[in-house]
């Protein structure tokens, strides 16, 4: 069984630097690295619920695939609950805390972010 040590990685400086509102600050400093760290994890997450739903993501035509991921990201709340909590499960105490006084707004930031990264990562270009 693989052991489920991970590191998460750190971003440029360039992304990182600059004045930054906290929210900002906490997504490219936490979220990022988090969502970067688990990503093979994530993808395989999204291709296991297009096979829950009966969907054969690879014989849509590019729109048809993009549409698919924007509708789960955007309509699913199991799916997307699931998704939040594979990334505050990496958060140390200390960012937990940030994120309880603003957890709403920082849910938002990771559904946008994994939804982003899985787009570009599965969706099949032209």
């Amino acid at each position: 069984m693989e052991t489920n040590k991970k590191i998460r990685p750190q971003l440029p400086s360039s992304i990182t630097k600059g004045l930054h509102t906290g929210e900002e600050r906490f997504q490219n400093e936490v979220l990022r690295p988090i969502v970067k760290m688990q990503s093979d994890l994530l993808l395989l997450h999204v291709s296991f619920r297009l096979t829950s739903m009966k969907v054969d993501f690879n014989k849509l035509d590019f729109l048809k695939q993009k549409s698919t991921l924007r509708f789960l990201f955007r309509k699913d709340q199991q799916f997307k609950r699931e998704v939040i909590g594979m990334i505050l499960g990496y958060f140390t105490v200390e960012e937990y805390k940030f994120y309880e006084k603003m957890h709403r707004e920082i849910n938002k930031r990771i559904v946008q972010i994994v939804e982003n990264r899985c787009v570009d990562l599965m969706v099949k270009k032209g």
